[in-house]
């Protein structure tokens, strides 16, 4: 007879339990009465440093570093045809609306473009969003003028005007 309904026990599917439909057939009762409220005092005053809230420093530049990086992102632009400002490299994109730019100006075949990694500067990071007015990243010039990020850029490709833009470099 046990031999019978072990082979039996093998056919049948496997059951996935979980804990609720485990719970009612606990031996232990979770309706007794006691304080579930418990009263967890977290005064930030006494822990440990290490775990108050911390804030970055953020770099301070002087009005003169500023000009400078501006200076140089207007002649960067002015001196390139094509100028992609992104996350990372072309040959190693840091994000992936970069590597998508990437992608687009080789689907193209933009030869000599200027890349520019803007987390290897943070100034430029910050004052490139300033100069263009954009808050994203990649952002795309072509002809000194701002094409925009990914999301135009995927835009254009799928309306044809991308291929239009560039036939004219």
């Amino acid at each position: 007879m046990i031999q019978r309904i072990s082979k039996q026990i093998l056919k049948m599917p496997k059951l996935y339990l979980t804990t609720r439909m485990i719970a009612p057939f606990s031996q232990h009762n979770h309706n007794h009465s006691h304080d579930h409220n418990h009263n967890h005092n977290h005064d930030n005053n006494h822990s440990h440093s290490d775990f108050q809230p911390q804030q970055k420093a953020q770099p301070q530049y002087t009005q003169e570093q500023i000009q400078q990086k501006h200076k140089e992102i207007d002649n960067i632009i002015k001196s390139n045809q094509v100028v992609l400002f992104m996350k990372g490299t072309p040959a190693q994109p840091m994000c992936g609306y970069s590597n998508y730019a990437v992608q687009v100006l080789q689907f193209y075949k933009v030869q000599n473009y200027h890349s520019i990694d803007v987390l290897s500067d943070p100034l430029m990071r910050e004052e490139i969003k300033k100069y263009s007015n954009w808050p994203t990243f990649p952002q795309l010039y072509v002809k000194q003028e701002l094409v925009g990020g990914c999301d135009i850029m995927m835009e254009m490709h799928k309306e044809g005007t991308l291929k239009e833009l560039f036939n004219k470099i």
